[in-house]
């Protein structure tokens, strides 16, 4: 199921040249708590990221959790759906970034407790992992994109799929 698409930069072209991404995430609740990441600016985002090259989707969705969450017990489940973002890309060769997340259930009755393994920015951005409620969730999204403060070009794609889990 198609989930949504983002256009962050709406005077691209998206014919011109593109670089593409295949990203995954995972959704992984516990009674009504959602594992999510918390970032110093208050929003939440899924877990998740880019998949290596020869890396399957799963593989690299249990990579995610384990460097992200410090779960390293996770069972992926069914495919939720995928979402498609484009924005300018970073490299002068290419107009378009595209990518593409795919969005999977999860399940894990273990706790995060192994050491995270964040990328710089990540760390940067204080990301934690936290359960909380979608409501929760969906609200300090709702409030960190009103303030225009610490909008990462990912909380308009992630504050979208907590709407159609809500």
């Amino acid at each position: 199921m198609h989930l949504g698409t983002f256009t962050h930069d709406h005077s691209l072209d998206l014919t011109g040249p593109t670089i593409e991404r295949t990203a995954v995430r995972g959704v992984l609740f516990r009674g009504d708590q959602l594992l999510l990441l918390s970032s110093r600016h208050g929003d939440y985002k899924f877990p998740g990221g880019g998949v290596e090259p020869a890396e399957t989707l799963q593989a690299a969705l249990h990579r995610e959790f384990a460097e992200e969450c410090g779960l390293p017990d996770v069972t992926v489940g069914k495919l939720l759906g995928d979402t498609v973002e484009y924005m300018r890309a970073a490299q002068a060769e290419y107009e378009v970034f595209k990518m593409t997340s795919h969005y999977f259930t999860c399940a894990s009755q273990a706790t995060p407790t192994e050491p995270q393994q964040l990328e710089d920015y990540e760390a940067e951005l204080e990301l934690r992992p936290c359960w909380v409620t979608v409501e929760d969730a969906l609200q300090a999204n709702r409030a960190v994109l009103a303030s225009g403060v610490g909008v990462m070009r990912w909380l308009v794609r992630e504050t979208e799929v907590l709407e159609l889990l809500s």
